[in-house]
């Protein structure tokens, strides 16, 4: 390859990465909608096909999976919406609490200090401003996908039911597209439909037991609003990194308000030191497993730009979207060293593996480097 050629090839990298990005941020409200509703219908696609099986027609089971994925959504909204009124009855007691917390870290800070009561608050809304000027723009950037997103939710059901009712239709249009150079594109979109149904699966189970184990502890503890601050860290750690600080903050912020004793903020502390050593340790590793194998470098730039793209709704899906491009990238043998920066393998993928069909890494024998599958 010539000077000539690298280069031109680097242009259309550069300009290919810049138009993806440039479609990725404008059209982001018609592209989220169609990703979420495409992750929940590979989530629901082998009910569809459990109920095809027992009889009913095609269109009868796309309906009752999305029937069920609308009476679960529902029944969320329900519960978050009596735990959130709970809370909101308790506000002007918990707003008068904080001011007298807030008067006594004030009044402890100017004897030890002496630094009077009138400097820090000069110093506080010093800090406060220039919070407000240099992070407001990107807090308008990070929820602005919130607001598009929910606002398109409505449709999210009717695309469901028809991407499960067109199901063998996207099939036959797959295999119609036959083999390229690189291998099949059906076999690329079946690893990428299982991986996502795994990790989906994998990610509300580890929900649901994180948010039941914190809030046993909150109630051990004795902490108030126990349960909704329980799945409040449940749900927050769908977000790596970010998300496990933020919901770790905010039960000890809490009984620091609610309790006269610091005591109660060390047990919120403790519970969530246990909670996130059993998540990452034991339960994590054993219901989602490697499904999604992506390297903590790789997963924090992709928190980062699908962020600032679609907002927290991008934090959230930012890392079950890198492992789709990782599986497209190691079906593709040009586009494997990508696929390999990615992931969080050693050792370089076998040239054998790349058109194989979805195997459960726990079910497969020990990989053995330099050597091919016969």
């Amino acid at each position: 390859m010539d000077i000539g050629d690298g280069l031109q090839r680097y242009v259309n990298i550069v300009l290919a990465l810049v138009l993806t990005v440039v479609a990725l941020y404008f059209g982001r409200p018609l592209i989220l909608l169609f990703v979420v509703s495409g992750l929940l219908a590979f989530l629901l696609l082998p009910m569809a096909r459990r109920m095809e099986s027992i009889g009913l027609p095609r269109w009868a089971g796309a309906l009752v999976a999305t029937i069920v994925l609308v009476v679960l959504v529902l029944g969320v909204f329900v519960f978050a919406g009596w735990q959130l009124t709970n809370f909101a009855d308790d506000l002007p007691a918990l707003q008068e609490a904080f001011a007298e917390k807030g008067k006594a870290l004030q009044q402890m800070i100017e004897d030890q200090a002496h630094i009077s009561q009138r400097e820090q608050l000069q110093w506080l809304n010093a800090r406060v401003t220039d919070l407000a000027s240099s992070g407001g723009d990107i807090l308008v950037k990070l929820f602005s996908g919130t607001g598009a997103v929910l606002s398109s939710i409505v449709p999210i059901p009717i695309i469901v039911f028809l991407l499960l009712l067109l199901k063998d239709k996207f099939r036959t249009f797959f295999e119609q597209l036959g083999r390229t150079r690189d291998g099949l594109v059906l076999d690329i979109m079946i690893n990428v439909s299982k991986l996502s149904r795994k990790y989906l699966r994998g990610v509300l189970l580890v929900i649901l037991i994180l948010g039941a184990l914190s809030s046993i502890g909150f109630l051990i503890v004795g902490l108030k609003y126990a349960v909704l601050l329980g799945f409040l860290i449940g749900f927050l750690n769908v977000i790596p990194y970010v998300g496990v600080l933020v919901g770790s903050l905010i039960p000890i912020v809490i009984a620091l308000v609610t309790k006269d004793s610091a005591m109660y903020a060390l047990g919120a502390l403790a519970v969530c030191l246990i909670t996130q050593f059993l998540e990452n340790n034991f339960i994590t590793p054993k219901i989602v497993g490697s499904s999604v194998s992506v390297n903590p470098l790789a997963s924090i730039a992709a928190l980062i730009g699908f962020g600032l793209l679609w907002g927290v709704v991008g934090m959230v899906l930012a890392i079950p979207i890198t492992g789709m491009l990782k599986i497209v990238f190691d079906s593709i043998p040009s586009m494997r060293p990508f696929g390999y920066i990615l992931g969080e393998d050693i050792d370089y993928p076998d040239e054998q593996q790349i058109h194989l069909p979805f195997i459960n890494p726990r079910k497969a024998g020990p990989r053995k480097s330099g050597k091919t599958a016969k």
